[in-house]
């Protein structure tokens, strides 16, 4: 057999350490919304709750890529992780909503820094294959995220059928893969000294320039091809958070079980691991553009769909051809970030990116909450759905002037 290159065996790494901390994250928010209910919050409180984990994002996902731009991507992985680590044991001794949304807002910094600095490192070592290997990266984050919310479901069950906490054992699972994540990379990356060849010493040194910190942030807010992208992430990302918070509170008004719930929004990534390496090369040679206009255009129809329809049935079909959707979208999406990134910035022009993506996330749960609040979960679904066709319009503008009017 071939040996793997030190690139290769990096993605290959990141990516399982991807899918392992990916995994522990969306099994913390898979029934987020119905522990929120359970603690006594209102639906304002429940969508405040979910964006609090994106909040971190806002702050620190320019800073996290940055200094991995600086010194490396190493030593900023190992500090998501350690948050990834410890941040679900502290779900177990929550007692108010208050108390939930100050944990998802710690357990927020994990993901915060971790995305952009985990992209970044996957396309530093891609070569001509940024599209394709992004989407491989983002398949194996994928089975994490795919596996999370129907081990929820199974893990919230045995927890009733013991007679504790139904959370409970989901975030002890939470935990398990939160450390299994970091052991992974103190005891496999530490292999990699900075001299052993020049590709391995990219995570550990810096690949940029010492520019000073806020004269390179304003340099990346003027620069229009970086802000259009990130706008459209915003936009994207502002609809997919409120989905997620969404879905289980519309899934149980029908009639379905937390098992189900579970069971239903596992099932529409099964498809997608395979498919999306695939989007992702399809947009390296196609172009970024035309899938993106389609995966929102096929978005937007489900959402539609699924405000109209009563069976359960035909809920979890539209659930699976959401997420295909949502996979074009973003195959392409991961591709297009790295193409406006500058030379030397890569982990920097990727942390603004998480961070306008993450205002995106944080805006949206709350902003649904207060609708159906004041209408029905049915009607902020259909919001979401005009949304992305808004998102159509705006693409169509930015993404021609972001690459100079090529897709």
């Amino acid at each position: 057999m071939k040996k793997l290159s030190p690139s290769t065996r990096i993605i290959v790494l990141i990516g399982c350490c991807g899918a392992l901390a990916i995994f522990s994250s969306t099994i913390s928010k898979s029934l987020l919304s119905l522990f929120s209910e359970s603690l006594g919050a209102t639906g304002v409180q429940v969508g405040m709750i979910a964006s609090a984990s994106t909040v971190p994002g806002i702050l620190i996902s320019y800073i996290a890529g940055d200094l991995a731009d600086r010194y490396g991507y190493k030593k900023i992985l190992i500090g998501s992780l350690l948050i990834f680590a410890t941040a679900p044991f502290l779900y177990l001794v929550v007692r108010n909503p208050f108390q939930l949304g100050a944990v998802r807002f710690y357990h927020g910094f994990a993901t915060a820094a971790f995305g952009p600095v985990a992209m970044a490192t996957v396309a530093a070592f891609s070569g001509k294959n940024t599209g394709q290997n992004l989407s491989l990266y983002s398949s194996a984050t994928l089975i994490g995220r795919a596996a999370a919310p129907i081990v929820a479901g199974g893990a919230s069950d045995i927890g009733e059928y013991y007679e504790i906490s139904w959370h409970i054992p989901i975030y002890i699972i939470a935990a398990v893969a939160g450390i299994s994540a970091l052991f992974m990379v103190l005891f496999v990356l530490r292999r990699h000294k900075k001299d052993e060849d020049r590709e391995a010493a990219k995570l550990n040194v810096g690949t940029e320039e010492k520019i000073p910190f806020f004269k390179k942030l304003i340099g990346l807010f003027h620069y229009k091809p970086l802000l259009y992208v990130g706008i459209f992430y915003a936009f994207v990302y502002f609809a997919h958070g409120a989905f997620e918070m969404l879905f289980p509170l519309h899934a149980v008004d029908l009639g379905m079980t937390r098992a189900q719930i579970g069971t239903a929004m596992s099932v529409q990534l099964v498809g997608i691991i395979v498919l999306k390496p695939l989007f992702g090369k399809a947009s390296d040679k196609l172009g970024r553009l035309p899938l993106i206009v389609i995966g929102l255009g096929i978005s937007a129809g489900v959402f539609f769909f699924m405000m109209l329809t009563k069976s359960l049935v035909l809920l979890a079909v539209l659930i699976v051809i959401y997420g295909l959707g949502f996979a074009i979208i973003t195959a392409s999406m991961s591709a297009l970030a790295a193409d406006v990134a500058q030379k030397g910035q890569l982990g920097a022009s990727l942390g603004v990116l998480s961070t306008l993506m993450d205002v995106g996330q944080t805006l949206g749960p709350p902003t649904v909450g207060i609708i159906i609040g004041y209408y029905s979960n049915s009607f902020g679904i259909g919001f979401l759905g005009f949304l992305l066709l808004a998102a159509i319009a705006f693409s169509l503008f930015a993404f021609r002037r972001a690459q100079g009017g090529g897709a």
